[in-house]
């Protein structure tokens, strides 16, 4: 049996009642989008370039039409809807504005403005392949909350200004504030606040989407029947400003009509180049933060990716076109996923409406008042504003919240570009204080607690536990640069001071993912107090980039490198064991004298020695194999050394070695299954072995000198289990 379908499934209903969900969610969708269009047209050319508005309104609503259809055929999202997104249009119109203060040579404005639009997109359009190709979408979970609050704060206020310079042609940036206060009291402006509130209180209580529409045209008729009331004629109403004039027709101007018109200032638009990154980086965020939120609003799981690299075709083709920057739009897409219009043809109607509203613009634009879609872009940019300092508030500590109010009062006083870089410095520099807080010191050990998988003689352990505080092993994690590695230093600076004795410093790269110039600096600093004090420093685990930056500063110099910790501990072992007039590659006790001692009786090892075969190993003999069938042999081992290697394990790396005075095997006495590991000789060893048969008969002749035995073997397994926890231990309490 099916489950019922959701409400908003395509599979809910009939099928006309599906297919008519669809068509009105694709008329609504496409009627927001032809408001956005339309007011983005107005916050691009406001001004001394609102002459230009007919252009505006062509290009706007053919990127709207030509990204609602791009992406409803394309994107990973069926419903997700594209066009002019305020955020970008925010930073091109203050952009643009330059152009008309701007002196130039060769073409006129319109084809200046057109050329930065289009330059503009070339380069988002580019950068969005480049990373959709290079499978870098993630990277924007990478830049710090605030940063990314900062910055659409930012274009929240670029917005709401832009929607004063439609009303009252006020001037950019700080200047507007005087020009504000000066024409409080005129009539158009105190219209479009009057507006923004209402817009306030109507469009956040109405969730349907329909009500975005309906509210527009009531104003717009509202603000209509005022101005016919007062008495002015359509014309003397465009004049005052209250009305656009857009001429007779919107103008469409595809590339191969303005490149022709003349010679362009190509130094003039070459600098622009710092805006133009800037649009790039907002417009990049803008469309991975959107389809992360609309990948989570509609429960899809999506390819960023995917969705990037539809963006730079969908950007190539509206330049082609004569359009301009389009991307997905939160509020437009979610206009289709809220009335359950699911399918891609649903986008597409979007983009007919759009591209019918583009013939009919002309005539309905010139009776649409100016202050209802100044007080619509207010409305956005408040809104906006609010979100990220008001209602941001209850998510975001002081810290963040300083550091968006920062980047907002940089945007309003020097200007946006100015406030991206300081943007990504407040990102390094949020990372580096983030990231030194966490320790690059993940372990700080000595050699009490942290030993080789060299299971030397007893004699050798009880030296090594004595003196073991002369070994300081620590283990390091991350990235190292200056900020954490000079922890390190500071850390070791006791330990490093002049001292009698025979001392030891491991330092472990193994999970240290590189180091920079300035941390391979500190690490000399290390190297010099080690020489000084007199501490043997040892090295492990480098990968190749911070082998290198440790070799180019002169680290190495004078220093051990092993390849793991383990080949360290052992090589600091016998350092330290030589140091004490103990020879670390000699075993010194003989097999009686060892036996004597382990068994405790003279009667016990005189019953155990003719029962044991000797067995010389060369290095790299093999004593034993994993997987073969036991032989239910133990084996003591008198002098050398022998590897425990497990296949897969680390590349073969050792388990552990064993010198003399080492019992190994000791599983196949009281197990029958295979060889759980393989046993190698690492040096010229002699190794005595004890088959089960021998240690039967001699349980029959001599229980109590079996018994002993099987003492032995249990003290040796309880003392590798005591050794292990040890480890374990002393690693869980980290640093």
């Amino acid at each position: 049996m099916q489950p019922p379908a959701p409400p908003h499934s395509p599979a809910a209903g009939t099928a006309p009642v599906a297919w008519l969900r669809e068509a009105s969610g694709g008329l609504i969708a496409g009627a927001v989008a032809v408001v956005y269009a339309v007011s983005y047209a107005a916050l691009l050319f406001p001004g001394p370039l609102k002459d230009l508005l007919p252009v505006g309104i062509g290009l706007c609503l053919l990127s709207a039409a030509l990204g609602a259809f791009w992406l409803a055929w394309r994107s990973g999202l069926p419903f997700a809807v594209g066009g002019p997104d305020g955020n970008t249009t925010s930073i091109l119109a203050a952009m643009a504005a330059g152009v008309g203060s701007a002196t130039l040579t060769g073409a006129g404005r319109l084809e200046h403005v057109l050329l930065l639009l289009a330059t503009t997109t070339l380069l988002c359009a580019l950068l969005f392949l480049l990373l959709g190709f290079g499978r870098l979408g993630a990277w924007v979970r990478y830049v710090p909350y605030p940063v990314v609050g900062g910055f659409l704060a930012s274009t929240g206020w670029l917005i709401a200004t832009g929607a004063l310079r439609v009303v009252t042609d006020m001037p950019m940036g700080m200047d507007a504030l005087p020009h504000l206060l000066q024409h409080l009291g005129e009539p158009r402006l105190l219209v479009t606040l009057g507006l923004a509130a209402l817009y306030f209180v109507l469009l956040r209580r109405g969730q349907h989407p329909g009500v975005l529409p309906l509210v527009l045209l009531a104003s717009g008729l509202l603000v209509t029947g005022g101005l016919w009331l007062t008495g002015l004629s359509h014309d003397e109403a465009r004049r005052a400003g209250w009305l656009f004039d857009v001429g007779s027709r919107v103008a469409w101007s595809p590339p191969w009509h303005w490149l022709g018109a003349g010679p362009f200032d190509w130094y003039w638009l070459a600098g622009q180049w710092l805006n133009m990154l800037s649009v790039a980086a907002v417009a990049v965020i803008t469309v991975l933060l959107g389809a992360s939120g609309l990948e989570v609003m509609s429960r899809r799981d999506i390819s960023l990716d995917h969705e990037l690299r539809a963006h730079g075709w969908l950007n190539l083709l509206t330049i082609l076109t004569g359009g301009y920057l389009s991307l997905v739009s939160v509020s437009r897409s979610a206009v289709l996923l809220e009335t359950g219009a699911t399918r891609r043809g649903a986008g597409m109607l979007a983009a007919g409406v759009c591209a019918v509203a583009a013939a009919g613009a002309a005539l309905l634009l010139g009776w649409v008042p100016r202050v209802v879609l100044g007080a619509f872009l207010l409305y956005l940019g408040l809104s906006i504003l609010g979100e990220w300092l008001i209602q941001a508030r209850q998510r975001l500590n002081l810290a963040d919240r300083t550091l968006i109010l920062v980047i907002l009062a940089i945007t309003a006083t020097v200007g946006f570009t100015v406030a991206v870089f300081a943007g990504i410095l407040a990102s390094c520099l949020s990372f580096a204080l983030n990231y030194s807080r966490i320790g690059v010191v993940q372990h700080d050990l000595d050699g009490t607690s942290l030993h080789s998988s060299v299971v030397r003689p007893a004699i050798h352990r009880q030296q090594l536990a004595r003196h073991g505080k002369d070994i300081r092993v620590l283990v390091l994690r991350g990235m190292v640069f200056f900020g954490t590695s000079i922890t390190v230093l500071e850390r070791l600076r006791a330990f490093l001071a002049p001292a009698p004795g025979v001392r030891m410093l491991v330092l472990d790269f193994t999970h240290v993912a590189g180091a920079d110039s300035s941390a391979a600096m500190t690490f000399v600093k290390i190297a010099q107090l080690a020489a000084a004090g007199g501490v043997r420093l040892h090295l492990c685990g480098l990968n190749t980039g911070t082998h290198d930056a440790m070799a180019s500063a002169g680290v190495l110099q004078g220093t051990r490198v092993h390849v793991t910790l383990d080949h360290a501990l052992d090589a600091v072992e016998e350092s330290l064991l030589l140091g004490l007039g103990h020879d670390p590659a000699a075993s010194p006790e003989p097999l009686t004298a060892w036996l004597l001692r382990e068994l405790g009786d003279p009667r016990h090892c005189e019953r155990v020695l003719p029962l044991l075969e000797r067995l010389p190993l060369a290095p790299g003999q093999a004593l034993l194999k994993q997987g073969e069938p036991t032989n239910a042999t133990l084996y003591l081992i008198e002098t050398g050394r022998v590897a425990i290697t497990l296949a897969g394990q680390n590349n073969g790396q050792r388990l552990a070695s064993l010198m003399g005075g080492n019992i190994v095997g000791e599983m196949a006495l009281y197990s029958s299954a295979n060889r759980s590991a393989t046993v190698t000789a690492e040096r010229d060893t002699v190794a005595w072995a004890l088959t089960s048969a021998s240690l039967e008969r001699l349980q029959v002749v001599a229980p109590d000198t079996a018994m002993q035995l099987h003492s032995l073997v249990m003290r040796t397994l309880a003392e590798r289990v005591r050794t292990a926890n040890g480890t374990i231990a002393a690693l869980q309490r980290g640093t």
